[in-house]
């Protein structure tokens, strides 16, 4: 997360989701030299999020599921944050689904998946270009 940097998620639990509804798609470079496809969506309101779909994430997912304006179809959507400082993600589960599920049931299976907003992850090695080496361990 790069609002308090929990570890959301891992680069091996990235597994693409393509949506006919994304506005745009493309390939980057983002979680530790991996390529990555990232796509664009828009809300009701207008505001746009380029998100990274995973299989997995330590996120809090906030039920109830919402069928409406999702941007996969055939699935619901529902609130997911980050569970040290609330940053807001999403979690999609099977439209056919009900609307409150337990998270054990989500977790584990192969139909659910998160879409975290691609400018609120810290990728690892911007991280690592944080981390400042005292002058006393250069040589």
């Amino acid at each position: 997360c790069r609002a308090c940097g929990h570890e959301l998620a891992v680069g091996t639990d990235i597994h693409f989701v393509p949506s006919r509804l994304a506005l745009s798609s493309r390939n980057s470079t983002l979680l530790g030299g991996r390529r990555v496809n990232v796509q664009l969506f828009e809300n009701p309101h207008g505001h746009q999020f380029e998100v990274i779909t995973f299989r997995k994430a330590d996120v809090t997912q906030h039920w109830p599921a919402d069928k409406h304006f999702s941007w996969f179809p055939g699935f619901s959507w529902t609130v997911a944050t980050c569970p040290r400082c609330n940053a807001h993600l999403w979690a999609f589960q099977p439209s056919d689904w009900p609307d409150t599920i337990t998270r054990t049931r989500f977790e584990e299976s192969a139909q659910t998946f998160m879409a975290l907003i691609a400018h609120r992850l810290l990728t690892e090695d911007f991280a690592s270009s944080l981390l400042m080496t005292p002058k006393s361990f250069k040589s």
